[in-house]
């Protein structure tokens, strides 16, 4: 197991940056501003440890991750191998090495109508929407390491291979300022997306995009602008990213679209339970029954008794089911 910090992923990174880590906690398909509501852990690897408010279905609190336990949500590599092996058990966890990620994001590009890349076409290649299923800690998305080697070492932005990277890589090769590169920044991240289940995987992931940003946004002051002084996103600009990135990168239940374990069990009504049927105390009345919803019971995918989860449409500005979206193709 390598050292947490060696891999540059940590609340405590985040936690005074203004509003950030509480923009990343949020379940936006539940939060409003009267009720904000956060992700949950969706995982029972903390319970043990650390009690009932860190079981499955609690949400993640941020008193729960800075300070003291900072470190407590690692990436996978800094996990240990115990650790590693009930999560590819229960949850069938399993990182793809960063060679295969190169070669299958590669490919992807290569089908693009927008591929190879040039002065004419780069802005609509930045726009294409990409979606990474099951994202885990994000790799086909940024690539800020390697999730299945224990060398602890961020990668520089020119060399990663997320399909994310490689939108930033062509911001930055077409941006000739901060502003503009900003700006086009923005469109990129609008158009990338990717669902987990797994709270902590979630958050990571999002942490991960954001500080991917910020990453490419110092190596284009650097080395673009030449600029002699260290750069970094403001406060405000990491809090714009992170509300963009909350939406876009969400947790969901892949099977069934909804958050996970939301779905609820509903009980028979009575007139439906036979009552000719034998009983062998004759005061005993038939009972309720619990059954679990019409959707998991039928794999219909638009009768679940959960809460369907919900993406932006930034063409829009306006939130969508993600169910809705498969039901129209």
């Amino acid at each position: 197991m390598i050292a947490p910090d060696k891999i540059d992923v940590s609340e405590n990174i985040l936690r005074n940056r203004g509003k950030v880590l509480d923009i990343l906690l949020q379940d936006k398909t539940r939060y409003t501003k009267s009720r904000p509501y956060n992700i949950i852990w969706a995982t029972d690897s903390y319970e043990k440890n650390h009690g009932k408010d860190y079981t499955p279905k609690k949400q993640i609190k941020r008193e729960q991750i800075i300070g003291v336990n900072g470190k407590l949500i690692q990436p996978r590599a800094a996990k240990s191998r115990e650790q590693q092996k009930h999560r590819t058990k229960d949850k069938a966890e399993v990182f793809t090495p960063l060679k295969v990620v190169k070669e299958m994001n590669m490919a992807i590009d290569r089908s693009s109508k927008n591929w190879p890349v040039n002065q004419e076409n780069w802005v609509d290649y930045i726009s294409e929407l990409r979606l990474e299923i099951t994202c885990g800690e994000a790799p086909f998305i940024a690539g800020r390491y390697n999730p299945t080697a224990n060398t602890g070492v961020v990668i520089t932005p020119k060399n990663r291979v997320g399909f994310f990277d490689r939108k930033l890589q062509v911001v930055g090769d077409f941006t000739g300022s901060k502003k503009e590169w900003l700006q086009y920044a923005g469109v990129a991240i609008k158009s990338t997306y990717g669902y987990e289940w797994q709270g902590d995987n979630l958050l990571i992931a999002r942490e991960n995009i954001l500080l991917t940003i910020d990453d490419f946004y110092k190596d284009f002051c650097a080395h673009k602008l030449k600029l002699k002084t260290k750069q970094s996103l403001t406060d405000d600009q990491l809090e714009h990213f992170a509300e963009i990135i909350s939406w876009n990168i969400w947790q969901m239940d892949g099977l069934k679209h909804v958050i996970p374990m939301s779905c609820r069990k509903s009980s028979v009504k009575e007139e439906d339970v036979d009552k000719n049927q034998m009983s062998f105390l004759p005061s005993e009345k038939p009972k309720k029954q619990l059954i679990k919803c019409e959707g998991c019971r039928t794999y219909d995918l638009l009768k679940h008794t959960g809460c369907y989860a919900k993406i932006m449409d930034w063409s829009t500005g306006k939130p969508i089911r993600f169910v809705d979206l498969l039901a129209e193709h």
